[in-house]
């Protein structure tokens, strides 16, 4: 009897075929699809599209997905698959992720006062079911392929590649280590504290991703299958070009950073030099301003008081004893620079302490009138009322001085900046945007977007203006 041929499908818009056994499939983000027979091994899974597509290949039944990492769009539809065929496969290192994500949603420490982000909010929203786990120099056999299991960490600290040898090919599926020729997926993975906390870890975890891909580049690979991007032919031009952009980034980034100040023993190869920004002395505070950890209090002539945040009750104690003393005679107003908690946290204590209004840029008072609506760093979960929010260049007279408030997106997207006219100086009052070191803690989930007329570019436009 002459034996049924298998279906053979081109090529289409959503499916690559690779070689006689292997195809892509695209998804939200790419799906490797092993072929033995009527059966296939998947590397992710996605939102399950998948499923309706394998059917064309001959395949009836899925025996094994194998995930590179936990992040919900690798496997957001995996409650579609049939539990009672399928068996499911993690990276050892990352287990839990798979099986109790509810000990990260429910936990405050991933909730409120957020400096920490491995893991962060990429995290599956439901639990799945874990039958085998991978480490480091694992091997699979399956059908006509060989799977060898390589640890490659970087974009999540558990992520692992899939060398998958077959037909004569190797190709490596390896999640989201690289997106294409010298391009990543997404910098947020990378904040990764090494020293100091993961807030200040802007791109830390950029020598951990070399590592991985430098051991990628030592396979020889056919190809490179990225979880987004496009399928890469020419693995060793993608990952130099990669390697050569990180360590210009990063450069570009510590030579502006307010950190090399901060942590000058992180930063030693970043203080001098041409290319390098000088670490500033600061000027002089006038006699009219006082400064006490997060918080400026500016004094008007009849000894009245206007307060830029309140980041904890000591704030509330130096104003009461300013007040004691007859340094001032009443606080008048409470500027929200922005909402992080060290700039928040005692704000309704201040408020109800003295009696004053609360005075916030629009888009600082969409977030700390309502934390629970957000996930994103520093965040607290007090709740501040604003009494009064300002729109972007707004102008009022107190006492003496002349206010206009800005919306001020440096350190934050959701940030204020207060211009003070008045005694002869013209103060702004840039919360933490600018140190005289340079930009302060950068981090990309402050949402600190870089581009000409946005972010920090914005900022100093801004500034720049304000001199004139």
């Amino acid at each position: 009897m002459k034996q049924k041929e298998e279906p053979q499908r081109k090529d289409t818009d959503m499916l690559t075929r690779l070689s006689e056994h292997l195809w892509v499939y695209r998804d939200c983000i790419n799906i490797g699809i092993i072929k033995n027979g009527n059966k296939a091994l998947l590397i992710d899974f996605g939102a399950g599209k998948v499923l309706k597509e394998t059917p064309a290949l001959g395949i009836k039944k899925i025996d094994t997905i194998m995930f590179t990492h936990h992040h919900r769009d690798q496997a957001c539809g995996v409650r579609l698959i049939d539990e009672n065929e399928t068996k499911i496969g993690v990276p050892e290192a990352e287990r839990s992720w798979f099986e109790d994500v509810a000990r990260y949603w429910n936990a405050a420490e991933h909730r409120w006062h957020l400096y920490n982000f491995h893991p962060h909010h990429l995290m599956l929203a439901e639990p799945v079911r874990v039958d085998v786990t991978y480490a480091d120099g694992d091997m699979v056999e399956w059908g006509s392929a060989c799977i060898s299991v390589v640890s490659t960490p970087g974009h999540t600290d558990g992520s692992v590649s899939y060398v998958v040898d077959v037909d004569g090919q190797r190709n490596v599926f390896c999640g989201d280590l690289l997106y294409g020729e010298g391009q990543l997926w997404e910098l947020y993975s990378l904040q990764k504290g090494v020293v100091t906390k993961d807030y200040h870890g802007f791109l830390g975890a950029r020598e951990q991703l070399v590592s991985s891909l430098r051991k990628i580049q030592k396979l020889h690979p056919s190809r490179l299958v990225p979880s987004h991007g496009t399928i890469i032919t020419e693995p060793d031009s993608a990952i130099e070009t990669l390697v050569t952009r990180l360590r210009s980034c990063y450069d570009t980034y510590a030579a502006i950073s307010a950190l090399r100040f901060y942590f000058p023993e992180l930063f030693a190869d970043y203080v001098n030099g041409k290319d390098v920004m000088p670490i500033r002395r600061g000027k002089p505070v006038p006699e009219f301003l006082r400064h006490f950890e997060t918080t400026w209090i500016l004094i008007s002539q009849d000894r009245s008081a206007f307060v830029m945040d309140c980041g904890s009750p000591s704030v509330i104690e130096e104003v009461q004893k300013l007040q004691a003393d007859g340094t001032i005679n009443r606080v008048e107003g409470l500027w929200i620079t922005h909402y992080h908690d060290d700039h928040v946290d005692a704000a309704p204590a201040f408020r109800q302490a003295f009696s004053c209004p609360i005075i916030a840029d629009i888009h600082v008072a969409n977030i700390i009138e309502n934390p629970l609506a957000w996930r994103l760093p520093c965040i607290s979960p007090v709740q501040v009322p604003v009494d009064r929010r300002t729109g972007n260049g707004e102008t009022w007279r107190w006492h003496e001085f002349k206010m206009t408030a800005y919306h001020f997106p440096g350190q934050t997207y959701y940030h204020g900046g207060l211009l003070v006219e008045g005694r002869g100086l013209r103060m702004f009052f840039a919360g933490d945007s600018f140190t005289v070191a340079g930009i302060d803690d950068y981090c990309c989930g402050n949402r600190n977007f870089l581009g000409k007329g946005i972010g920090f570019d914005h900022c100093i436009t801004l500034l720049e203006k304000t001199t004139e």
